[in-house]
C-alpha cells in the first residue's frame, strides 16, 4: 500500500537513478545500488520524462502536483503514485550524500564509470558446483538459475581463406628469465616476425591446453572456460610472416584448428596508430593482436552486470599470458587497452555490442 505523507515532507532522488528507453516501446527506470537496486517498466513516455526531470529534492505536494499536471491525472491518483514511488525507494526521505571519495569521480569527468560502479556494487551472487551445473552462479544466493537455452555456439566469422599454424615452440626459457625480461617497447622500425612466433603466442595463449586428453582449460587463469574469447591478427606493412597477407590483412585465430582465417583487408588504414588514437608507437610493428569478447557468450553463464567487471579481469589474464610468452621468445612488445573503438570494430568488421575489442598489443623481433 502507498503511504500516507504529509504534504510538506521533504522527498530526495534515489541515488544511481537512471531513466531509459527499454524494448517495446517502453522505459526504464532503475536506482539503488547492486542486489537492493530497483527497477519498474512504464509504457508511459510522460511519465518517465517526469521522472527523469523531478528536482533532485522536492516536497510531496509539488510532486504530487507534477504528477498530475504532467500526466492529467486527478490529485488521488497523483497522490497514490507518489505513495507508490516512495514505497518503492525513488524517492528517500533523506538525502544520498555523496561521499568525498565518489565527488572525485565526478571531479574528474568519471559520472558514467560511477553510475556503473555504484549500480553493480555490492551485488549478491556465489557459486555453487553442486549437480555439475552449466551455469554455476546463484543470484541474490537464494538459487541456482539455469538458463532455458542452450549455450550459444561459438562464433566463426566468415572467413576467405585460411592459413594453418605449425605447433607452438618448445620455449625451453626459465620462468624468472622471461618474467625479468618483460618491457614495454615503443619503436618497432625494422622489426619482423615469423609464423613459429605467431604460433606459439597463439596457441599458448588463446588454445586450451589441460587435460592433455580432452583439454579445455586455458594457461590463463579464466573464470568463463575462456569461451567468450576471442583473438584477432592484423598485419602491418612490413615484416609479418611471409605465410600472411600483408598491409593490414585481418585474421582471426581458430583455436580448435589451430589457424587463422582471413576475414577481410583493412583497406582504410594507413598506420597502425589510427586505431588507438596516434599511439605512434606501434607503427611499424609486423603484427597488432586484438583481444576480444563475444557478450551473448559471457552473458549466458553470468546474468548480473557486475560480471561486466569480471570480463575486464580474465582480458587481462590473457594479456599477461601473451606478453609473457612474447618475452620468452625474444620478443619486444606493446600493449593498451586505448583503442579508437569505432575504427577497431570497422577494421575488425565486429559490433561491439556483440563481439568487443577489449586489448590491444603489438610484437616484434628485436
Amino acid at each position: 500500500m502507498p503511504q500516507t505523507l504529509d504534504d510538506q515532507a521533504a522527498l530526495h532522488l534515489a541515488p544511481n537513478l537512471v531513466v531509459r528507453a527499454a524494448r517495446d516501446d517502453a522505459y526504464q527506470i532503475a536506482w539503488g545500488q547492486g542486489s537492493d537496486r530497483e527497477y519498474f517498466i512504464t509504457d508511459s513516455a510522460d511519465l518517465a520524462g517526469l521522472l527523469a526531470t523531478m528536482p533532485r529534492t522536492t516536497t510531496v505536494i509539488d510532486a504530487r502536483r507534477q504528477l498530475e499536471q504532467g500526466l492529467r491525472t486527478s490529485t488521488v491518483e497523483a497522490a497514490t503514485l507518489v505513495g507508490h514511488l516512495v514505497s518503492y525507494g525513488y524517492w528517500l526521505p533523506e538525502p544520498a550524500i555523496l561521499t568525498l571519495g565518489e565527488r572525485s569521480w565526478l571531479d574528474v569527468g568519471w559520472e558514467d564509470a560511477l553510475d556503473l560502479h555504484m549500480a553493480t556494487r555490492g551485488m549478491i551472487w556465489s557459486h555453487d558446483y553442486s549437480g555439475n551445473p552449466q551455469v554455476m552462479t546463484r543470484y541474490h544466493v537464494t538459487k541456482n538459475v539455469q538458463p532455458d537455452s542452450p549455450r550459444p555456439m561459438r562464433r566463426r566469422p566468415v572467413r576467405t581463406e585460411t592459413v594453418s599454424l605449425p605447433e607452438p615452440t618448445d620455449l625451453g626459457v626459465d620462468y624468472w628469465r622471461a618474467h625479468d625480461g618483460r618491457r614495454t617497447s615503443r619503436d618497432f622500425r625494422t622489426s619482423r616476425i615469423n609464423i613459429d612466433d605467431v604460433a606459439t603466442i597463439l596457441g599458448l595463449t588463446f588454445k586450451p591446453r589441460f587435460p592433455a586428453s580432452d583439454p579445455y582449460l586455458y594457461t590463463s587463469q579464466s573464470y568463463s572456460l575462456g569461451a567468450p574469447f576471442h583473438a584477432y591478427l592484423i598485419t602491418g606493412m612490413e615484416g609479418a610472416p611471409e605465410e600472411l597477407r600483408k598491409n593490414y590483412a585481418v585474421y582471426h585465430y581458430d583455436s580448435n584448428a589451430h589457424e587463422l582465417g582471413l576475414i577481410r583487408t583493412a583497406t582504410e588504414l594507413d598506420q597502425f596508430d589510427a586505431l588507438l588514437w596516434r599511439q605512434s608507437y606501434v607503427n611499424h610493428a609486423p603484427i597488432m593482436l586484438v583481444i576480444c569478447v563475444d557478450w551473448q557468450q559471457y552473458m549466458w553463464k553470468y546474468r548480473f552486470s557486475r560480471a561486466y567487471r569480471f570480463v575486464l579481469t580474465e582480458c587481462g589474464a590473457f594479456m599477461q599470458t601473451a606478453l609473457l610468452i612474447a618475452s620468452a621468445l625474444g620478443l619486444k612488445a606493446f600493449q593498451t587497452p586505448a583503442m579508437n573503438d569505432i575504427a577497431m570494430c570497422k577494421a575488425l568488421d565486429v559490433a561491439d555490442h556483440e563481439i568487443a575489442p577489449l586489448y590491444v598489443a603489438t610484437f616484434g623481433r628485436h
